[in-house]
């Protein structure tokens, strides 16, 4: 199996990245911070609003630490949302069995069974950004959720009015 841990530092040098995913979420923020401009400009009382949109959005913009979630190439796929900083987990595109994005009212997660039988789940917070690869890369190997078995009444649990 190719896929591993490894440090950072030790990620292959020739590798083009198509596209990442971050945990900020820029381009949000710099829409909020344009609408806190309209509502400030507007010059009524919602423009006390617009100022405080602004000081928040622009705090998490310039204050707030930015880091890279996962990075996607041809060939393999990187995860960077390990306990140690320093390690990333570098999985190949044909060593997925299963993948599946499964949304949470507070978070989504990324499931992913690789070919060895071994599980990552990743906190993910644009699906937009990350199924498209996953649906070109590792192509028909989404697991797809079943519907919920609908039971049905027997005749012992009708009760009568």
């Amino acid at each position: 199996m190719k896929s591993k841990v490894l440090k950072i530092r030790n990620l292959p040098a020739e590798m083009q990245v198509l596209n990442e995913v971050k945990v900020k979420p820029i381009g949000s923020l710099l829409a909020l911070m344009l609408v806190s401009g309209v509502f400030i400009i507007s010059g009524s009382t919602i423009a006390i609003m617009g100022v405080v949109l602004l000081a928040i959005s622009s705090y998490a913009l310039l204050v707030m630490p930015d880091r890279i979630l996962m990075q996607f190439t041809d060939e393999f796929l990187v995860l960077y949302n390990r306990k140690n900083r320093d390690e990333c987990m570098l999985i190949y595109w044909d060593e997925i069995l299963l993948w599946q994005y499964q949304k949470h009212n507070n978070e989504d997660q990324l499931w992913l069974q690789l070919t060895d039988g071994q599980t990552e789940t990743i906190e993910c917070f644009n699906r937009n950004k990350i199924v498209p690869y996953f649906k070109i890369y590792a192509k028909g190997k989404e697991r797809q959720l079943r519907p919920a078995r609908r039971r049905r009444s027997t005749a012992s649990s009708r009760q009568k009015i």
